[in-house]
């Protein structure tokens, strides 16, 4: 049983009147869930939990107000209610700097494994520190739940102290980064100076890694910790290298430089000029190199950063003969992804021999990937060297059995079905029950029943961060019943589970995107799949460019969309209504469709990349190309890999709604780009 604290109620209310009140009340669970605290009342048993969860959204509101007795009245009334926790952090978190210690010992005591821990304990140290209180600071100090400043923090009051180990090594490695620290670090840089722990060593490893950064600041500053003649001759001339990238060529600032203990820093500082001065003037960094590479041994690492800028400079400067020769020569160091590169710049010249050669030119584990096979299989046939018609290539047959992008392209050529390769990630009852138990994984459930879903990944994140692969499938099918699909695509990709597509791809908010396909004659599969690829089907995610909701629009492209279709649209902050972002979404869809004359392929590109952009690629391309070799040379790497992923995973979505659309129609097919 449960008993509400004493409130501000008028005493002469007898228990009998207010529960005559409440019984005849048909506002609701929350006016029922207030009337059951109220002075004096009591009730049989503990609380439902719908009552619980009327309760809860008091509470919020309760803190929001900074009414400590309503706060702690309702606490008190949510029993064990998963999100109980909640509140009682939110409560703490407003009034730290009056908190007793003893308040935030229990909190962290009570709820030791959980996300609201962690965050608790960042605030209470940054208070801590604030005050002064090291000792404190020190008893509370734990690692993961620590910034920059407060480690440095940390460690400043052990080196203080005399405590030199394991504290000077970890404050040294703050001060050696290639940028500038929080100011509340300063103290602790400032002991190590006084102290005389930066030695030219430790100074040219952080000052390296500044000019690296281009923090100029940052470098001038710590020219001053070189004692020697030989750290501050390395530190001009690796800054004069830097900022004019030709000066690499003047042999003689590197000649002073031939004993053992210099040559490390030499060969990093001529190997970044190198591949600087690439990217500018890829033939006279050749000439540098070959006299730099009789001289000094440089690293497998800086070979093959230098001879990668190498390649990637002569091509962009149109040398691309001398280029191929040195990529051929130095095949066991460049970077595959050179090779990739090159091979589609074959592609996109329709040279179908030299895109046959290239690949066979590339490592084998790269080489036997689905793009390069299919990419084989299909050169071959453009080429007409192929022996046999394209519906008998045994590459597109064992291609086609794969469910990916280039495997349902594989199954257009042989006319076969298109494989989804299903296997379902089986759980089982006694699995699902007892990790329903875990108190993290009860709270990610209330806060989706509430709609906090930023709440709802950070407590889910924390945990199931050290799940096996087992029970990261099991978490996968208790978050599809909550209907929270984002944890379930999350999920299934953590546990490295591809091939259940019930839970990968599932038909999410279908009403919303049956009824906008109904009205903007974009085919409601194709809808699934831009919303599956902008946001795993997250409702209130914003990207780092601002672009917000399942289907990811931008506000200005969501206010224009709205004003041209009449759609009363009053914010960006609406973009996180399934509804209306599902609404934007489709019409700009539909507008992207019919600009580029129903083609698929353009109009996914342009919902991407922008419509101009994908303008500006078919005039570049006039209309020499192949559809998919189209795709393949789309310049964004981004956008290559979506407009792939939209068209494979609208395949997913049509089998799951039982159509028969093909991925591509054949007027899209034919049509050169």
């Amino acid at each position: 049983m449960v008993t509400a604290e004493s409130t501000s109620f008028h005493p002469r209310n007898t228990k009998q009147t207010f529960m005559k009140k409440c019984h005849g009340s048909v506002v609701g669970t929350l006016f029922l869930a207030a009337c059951l605290l109220l002075p004096g009342t009591s009730f049989a048993g503990s609380p439902t939990l719908d009552e619980q969860r009327a309760l809860y959204r008091e509470a919020k509101i309760a803190v929001a107000r900074g009414s400590e007795a309503n706060v702690r009245r309702l606490v008190s009334a949510l029993g064990n209610y998963p999100l109980k926790p909640h509140i009682e952090f939110l409560w703490l978190s407003d009034r730290l700097r009056h908190a007793k210690t003893s308040e935030v010992s229990t909190f962290l005591n009570n709820y030791e494994d959980s996300s609201l821990a962690n965050r608790l304990r960042y605030r209470w140290l940054d208070t801590l520190r604030s005050q002064g209180r090291e000792q404190d600071f020190l008893a509370y100090y734990r690692p993961a739940s620590a910034s920059t400043k407060q480690q440095c923090y940390f460690h400043h009051i052990n080196l203080s102290r005399g405590n030199k180990e394991p504290f000077l090594a970890e404050a040294i490695n703050l001060w050696s980064v290639g940028k500038s620290q929080p100011n509340g670090c300063d103290p602790l840089f400032d002991y190590l100076i006084a102290n005389q722990y930066i030695t030219d060593e430790i100074a040219w490893n952080r000052y390296s890694a500044a000019v690296l950064n281009h923090q100029y600041r940052l470098a001038r500053y710590l020219q001053r910790f070189f004692t020697s003649d030989r750290y501050q001759l390395l530190a001009r001339n690796f800054l004069k290298v830097d900022l004019e990238h030709e000066l690499i060529g003047n042999y003689s600032l590197f000649s002073d430089f031939n004993d053992a203990l210099s040559g490390d820093e030499v060969h990093a500082i001529i190997a970044h000029g190198l591949t600087h001065l690439a990217r500018t003037d890829a033939t006279t960094a050749l000439k540098h190199w070959s006299y730099y590479q009789q001289i000094h041994p440089f690293t497998n690492e800086q070979r093959k950063q230098v001879v990668t800028d190498l390649i990637k400079g002569l091509y962009n400067q149109e040398h691309p003969d001398i280029a191929d020769n040195y990529l051929i020569d130095y095949l066991d160091i460049a970077d595959p992804t050179l090779l990739e590169w090159r091979t589609r710049e074959f592609i996109s010249q329709a040279d179908w021999q030299s895109v046959l050669t290239w690949i066979e030119r590339m490592p084998l584990q790269l080489r036997e990937t689905d793009r390069w096979l299919y990419w084989r299989a299909r050169a071959a046939d453009l080429n007409h060297t192929a022996k046999q018609p394209p519906q008998q290539n045994s590459a597109y047959q064992v291609l086609s059995r794969s469910r990916s992008f280039y495997g349902f392209l594989a199954s257009e050529w042989t006319a076969n079905g298109y494989s989804m390769a299903f296997k379902k990630a089986r759980v089982s009852p006694t699995d699902i029950a007892e990790l329903e138990k875990q108190p993290g994984i009860l709270r990610t459930r209330e806060f989706v029943f509430h709609k906090d879903y930023l709440a709802a990944r950070r407590d889910w994140y924390h945990t199931t961060r050290n799940f096996t692969e087992q029970q990261w499938i099991t978490a996968a099918h208790i978050a599809s019943s909550w209907q929270w699909h984002n944890g379930a695509i999350t999920s299934m990709i953590s546990a490295g589970f591809w091939d259940d597509i019930d839970l990968r791809f599932p038909l999410a908010f279908k009403e919303a995107f049956y009824s906008h396909a109904d009205k903007t004659g974009v085919p409601v599969h194709l809808l699934f799949a831009v919303a599956r690829q902008e946001s795993a089907l997250a409702q209130d995610v914003q990207s780092r460019a601002g672009a917000k909701g399942l289907m990811q629009l931008m506000p200005a492209t969501a206010r224009e969309t709205a004003r041209k279709n009449g759609i009363s649209y009053r914010g960006s902050h609406q973009l996180f209504e399934p509804e209306i972002n599902i609404t934007l979404g489709s019409r700009y869809y539909r507008e992207m469709l019919q600009r580029f004359d129903n083609n698929r392929i353009l109009a996914t590109a342009a919902y991407n990349a922008g419509p101009h952009r994908v303008s500006t690629w078919l005039n570049k391309s006039q209309g020499s190309l192949p559809f998919d070799a189209w795709i393949e040379t789309i310049p964004f790497l981004e956008t290559r890999n979506y407009v792939q992923n939209v068209l494979a995973f609208s395949m997913i979505y049509a089998h799951h709604l039982e159509s028969e659309a093909r991925i591509l129609s054949e007027k899209e097919k034919q049509h050169r780009l």
